[in-house]
């Protein structure tokens, strides 16, 4: 086996693992973006029931707190199981 012939070789094996590669990223980008979108989505939610929370008056800060947490958390759950 010639020099020329290995290099050929190698370059074609690394033309067909960048283009597989190239192949898996758009589908990574979009379960990115639809993760990213499901955060979104909860944001308004979260900003009204810890604005509910303050104006009612019926816990303190740290409860309200703890609510936003676990909101906020059920969605981080929700985009996990939507990315991966």
């Amino acid at each position: 086996m010639s020099l020329n012939s290995f290099r050929h070789r190698t370059l074609g094996t690394l033309i067909l693992a960048g283009c597989s590669l190239l192949a898996t990223l758009p589908a990574q980008a979009a379960d990115r973006q639809d993760s990213r979108d499901v955060r979104q989505e909860v944001r308004p939610e979260v900003r009204e029931a810890t604005q509910d929370c303050r104006e009612a008056d019926q816990k303190n800060n740290i409860e309200c707190r703890q609510d936003k947490h676990d909101v906020k958390q059920g969605a981080r759950e929700k985009s996990r199981d939507v990315k991966y």
